[in-house]
């Protein structure tokens, strides 16, 4: 009974935290809002695109961890673009305004084998279009507010319910010129009934020969410049999205996805412009959840189907709009 109590209690914080994820990954500033991208993320203005290949990973038992024979694999197709609309900067304060309008998509196949029912959905669509205001209040605070809004879904069935909107402001302080933080809070319509959650992000980098580069919620990683064309980095990776699926027993409709990786990056900057960026390493969590999606039931969600520890492979092109230095 108390290993039962103890299980259930570790649950119910990885429910939080999943709902948790959801505002993290809302309000993360448009620059940073597409971790989607993997190693291909864009820093500013500009399109990327990118392919990850996740081979087959053998099926982990929610109920008693047990490794089975039936397994998944992933091809996903991640695309992401980031416009400026407008930037304006005070002459005499040195305030800046900017406006800025964002869009993301990616694609995900399953090739599941060897299931008794159907767990993994076999196709994912995730798209997004952002707009994003960006302003200073004074020399060390500025302002993020951001509304968005996208399709996440099976493809089974394309409704109003796969329609998820977000929005919100978030305050970041910038300590320093390493460190930066920034608190908030959005509204999201995630589990059906729309509902405020809270939001934050925390920035620090360094400039040395191994520059670290810790972006809650996306990465931790270092980088070293082999030459002016070619960086290399080590990256811990997080990436976390929710779906409206069919076909799932229960009315559990909602099914959040996790997944977390650690591998090398090397970046080729073919002009001042364009850059190819391979990446490869290991997936440490591949997980989903389902749960109804209704407010009431926001922390009660079956236990997570998992994926066995796998390696990846990742590739993409990031066009810069914004010339960059070598």
């Amino acid at each position: 009974m108390m290993g039962y109590t103890s299980k259930h209690l570790q649950l119910r914080k990885q429910k939080k935290s999943l709902c948790l994820l959801v505002a993290i990954f809302a309000l993360t500033p448009a620059q940073r809002l597409f971790a989607q991208l993997g190693a291909t993320s864009l820093n500013g203005p500009g399109i990327g695109f990118s392919v990850d290949y996740l081979p087959a990973s053998r099926y982990i038992r929610p109920e008693d961890s047990v490794k089975t024979h039936s397994t998944s694999s992933q091809v996903r197709y991640n695309f992401g673009a980031i416009f400026s609309l407008s930037s304006r900067v005070d002459t005499i304060t040195g305030k800046v305004r900017n406006w800025s309008l964002a869009a993301s998509g990616s694609y995900t196949k399953f090739t599941n084998k060897d299931y008794e029912h159907n767990i993994f959905p076999e196709e994912l669509l995730g798209t997004q279009l952002a707009l994003q205001h960006y302003r200073n209040i004074n020399r060390r605070w500025s302002l993020v507010a951001l509304v968005s809004a996208g399709i996440y879904t099976d493809l089974v069935k394309v409704d109003e319910k796969d329609l998820f909107v977000n929005g919100g402001v978030l305050f970041v302080k910038q300590v320093n010129r390493r460190f930066s933080y920034g608190i908030g809070a959005m509204l999201t319509n995630s589990f059906g009934t729309p509902m405020v959650l809270p939001a934050f992000m925390v920035r620090w980098q360094t400039d040395n020969k191994y520059r670290i580069d810790i972006n809650f919620p996306e990465k931790i990683s270092v980088v070293t410049t082999l030459n002016k064309y070619t960086d290399l980095g080590l990256a811990f990776r997080m990436r976390g999205a929710a779906y409206d699926v069919e076909n799932q027993q229960n009315n559990k409709r909602m099914m959040g996805q996790t997944e977390m990786s650690i591998g090398l990056e090397n970046t080729w900057h073919l002009n001042r412009h364009i850059d190819f960026v391979a990446s490869g390493g290991a997936t440490l969590l591949n997980e989903v959840s389902f749960q109804e999606k209704n407010l009431s039931h926001m922390f009660d969600k079956d236990h997570p189907h998992r994926l066995a520890t796998n390696y990846f492979f990742s590739g993409g092109l990031r066009w810069n709009f914004k010339p960059t230095r070598h």
